[in-house]
């Protein structure tokens, strides 16, 4: 007859050497990984009257040749988009993040005196745990879109749209007015088209287009 402490070690051993192996974390499959097929842009209409057009962060600390080359390459059609929107009659907003202040934007984006001027780290709805006061400000103007454009995509603009999206405002992001930082830019600028068109309650919210595909009415 075998002994009670033999059988519980046998039962031990089975289980441990028969049970299927755990399920490997992305990191094991980080080479195997493949992206999936890129997101729809889709055109999009704007009534300038609801709607607001985030300039996010284009400060010369970086956005320059050596940190964010490809923010630079963004600032000519940013730019056309901005004068555009001006023209319309939508709102512009300008962001800096602190201690940086607004005045060291690069100049083709520098913000008219009368336009506004928000303050805040990635979120530009939050500077830390209090509010900047973009949301009021945005209602108060009857704003329900927001264009998002800036540095960095998975900055600003990741959390910034995904903040603007769950206030329930619909966001409009352009790809060719979002810029990465460094050497993987391509590579986070993928990365946050996907999650932008992905994520859970805000997704539905958010629309992924390019700067020509934006029209105001005539």
């Amino acid at each position: 007859m075998m002994r009670p402490g033999l059988s519980l070690l046998l039962a031990t051993l089975f289980f441990v050497y028969a049970a299927p192996a755990s399920a490997q974390t992305v990191i094991d499959e980080w080479s195997s990984v493949k992206a999936p097929p890129a997101p729809e842009l889709k055109p999009v209409n704007v009534d300038p009257k609801t709607t607001a057009l985030l300039v996010m962060d284009f400060v010369k600390q970086t956005c320059n040749d050596e940190k964010r080359p490809r923010c630079v390459a963004s600032i000519p059609r940013v730019e056309k988009l901005r004068a555009e929107a001006r023209a319309k009659g939508a709102t512009v907003v300008s962001t800096t993040v602190p201690p940086v202040p607004i005045t060291d934007t690069v100049p083709e984006l520098a913000p008219n005196s009368n336009e506004p001027v928000v303050v805040a780290w990635i979120d530009k709805f939050m500077l830390g745990d209090k509010d900047t006061g973009l949301e009021n400000m945005l209602k108060d103007k009857g704003i329900s879109t927001i264009i998002a454009v800036g540095t960095a995509a998975h900055g600003a603009i990741l959390y910034t749209s995904t903040a603007g999206a769950l206030r329930g405002f619909n966001v409009i992001v352009p790809v060719d007015g979002m810029s990465g930082e460094g050497p993987l830019a391509a590579y986070t600028e993928q990365a946050v088209a996907f999650i932008l068109t992905h994520a859970p309650a805000a997704s539905p919210k958010i629309t992924l287009t390019r700067i020509d595909m934006i029209k105001f009415p005539n």
